[in-house]
């Protein structure tokens, strides 16, 4: 083509022309860019079913080739699974990725509460995207952390456009892109790239927040799934305790009776009343201590109250009159557990018959602070517990063949009980030698957040 008829060309020709006029060669370039990276945002966003790593992916795909920086604040329920409610309780920061570190804005973790007159604010209010070319000039932005923005002013931050994320009709948080020195600010035309990134990222969030949903509802559902199998777990082994359990005295009582009852003038009729007494004794103590193992851990959270164990040790060892060995106190006091006051009595009242069935002359209770834990120790001077048994002794009806045996006494419940009150109460209950060669009983419970 000659220099004459350059200007004449027509059909394709004209096309040529066009494109290469000033600046539309450059727009090209830039759709082009933008097509890429919205390709790149449908194949790198979403690609788990995890509402932080989304927003992760979404700001990662976005810096550098559209912001410098982004940040994804969405609100607690929404991490949590649930619907999205209101923004009054904040905004919570889960995602941010930038070309550098060091910079002023909010970090992850951080709960934000954004102004009303913030562009993050406007944009939850109009369910809009706000451009702010010029963040220096913003107002409303400065007004959220003055002595901030300053900062963030300073580190070449300059320009940002908010999105909400929003979807189905519902907002579930906002998105802020942000610009620094190297780049031109946000124009009206990027407002549109920002809304699509926002938008495709937006469903990819609310599936993965109705996942986690699904996840806790069955996560729940096996807990109570659990919680019943094993309600009726305790229930079988209750009804199997107490049918074995209550046979041997229950039989010995029928025989004595039986024999008294064929050879009435031969029967010492104080010695049957004495030992058929005795034998009633033992079932009221053997159904007394089943129904306590039945209802540990049936106590709703409102029988939970402040108590002080050495409070309790004192006034659970004065009441004690026919003990053989009267106990020895080291109490420190404001030893405080969340706790049902009935039940940890009975941990000490069982405690304190096993140490009087086996100690030689001594026993002591102890309650003192061990970390943040409030423990309370039983401790005899009889012969102790083998290490091979220390575990063995809290099973039901568990008993040794030496000094710790049915014939002291006893219904094989005592350990079992104070061993399940203390679980139910979130602590623990071990044995441990002592100093004096016998056995020290351990109760730690977690100290009392009811208390200053």
């Amino acid at each position: 083509m000659t220099g004459t008829d350059e200007w004449k060309v027509t059909g394709t020709d004209e096309w040529l022309l066009a494109m290469s006029e000033p600046g539309i060669g450059r727009l090209a370039l830039r759709a082009r860019e933008r097509l890429s990276l919205l390709c790149d945002a449908g194949s790198r966003i979403g690609t788990t079913l995890k509402v932080t790593r989304t927003a992760e992916e979404l700001a990662q795909v976005a810096v550098p080739r559209f912001a410098d920086y982004v940040a994804v604040d969405l609100t607690d329920c929404v991490l949590r699974g649930d619907e999205p409610g209101s923004m009054d309780a904040g905004l919570r920061r889960i995602a941010f990725a930038g070309i550098g570190e060091g910079t002023a804005l909010y970090q992850l973790g951080a709960l934000i509460h954004p102004l009303p007159s913030t562009p993050q604010g406007r944009s939850l209010a109009t369910e809009q995207p706000v451009l702010s070319p010029v963040l220096s000039a913003t107002f409303g932005w400065l007004a959220q952390d003055p002595e901030r923005g300053r900062r963030i002013c300073e580190q070449g931050i300059h320009s940002l456009i908010t999105v909400p994320v929003r979807a189905r009709g519902v907002t579930l948080g906002v998105v802020s892109f942000y610009r620094a020195t190297g780049k031109d600010a946000f124009e009206e035309d990027d407002l549109a790239l920002a809304e699509e990134l926002v938008g495709r990222a937006a469903v990819c969030v609310d599936n993965a927040r109705h996942y986690t949903r699904e996840l806790a509802i069955s996560a729940e559902l096996e807990r109570v799934t659990a919680s019943l199998q094993q309600a009726l777990d305790r229930q079988r082994c209750f009804t199997t305790d107490a049918s074995h359990e209550l046979r041997t005295p229950l039989a010995g009582l029928r025989v004595k009776l039986e024999e008294a009852q064929l050879h009435p003038d031969e029967t010492d009729l104080a010695d049957l009343v004495k030992h058929s007494l005795g034998d009633v004794d033992r079932l009221q103590a053997i159904i007394s201590d089943l129904l306590m193992l039945a209802r540990i851990g049936a106590a709703p959270s409102a029988a939970l109250e402040p108590v002080d164990l050495a409070v309790l040790a004192e006034a659970g060892t004065a009441r004690r009159t026919g003990d053989p060995h009267p106990a020895r106190l080291d109490l420190t006091a404001g030893m405080t557990a969340d706790a049902v006051p009935e039940q940890i009595r009975r941990v000490l009242d069982n405690l304190l018959d096993n140490a009087q069935r086996h100690a030689a002359r001594d026993v002591v209770v102890t309650v003192r602070r061990a970390g943040g834990i409030a423990e309370l120790s039983v401790t005899d001077d009889g012969t102790g517990v083998p290490p091979a048994e220390r575990e063995h002794i809290f099973q039901r009806f568990a008993r040794l063949d030496t000094a710790r045996s049915r014939d002291r006494g006893g219904t094989g419940l005592g350990l079992a009980v104070a061993r399940d009150i203390a679980r139910a109460h979130h602590g623990t209950l071990h044995v441990e030698d002592a100093s004096s060669g016998g056995a020290r009983f351990v109760l730690r419970l977690p100290l009392s957040t009811r208390t200053a």
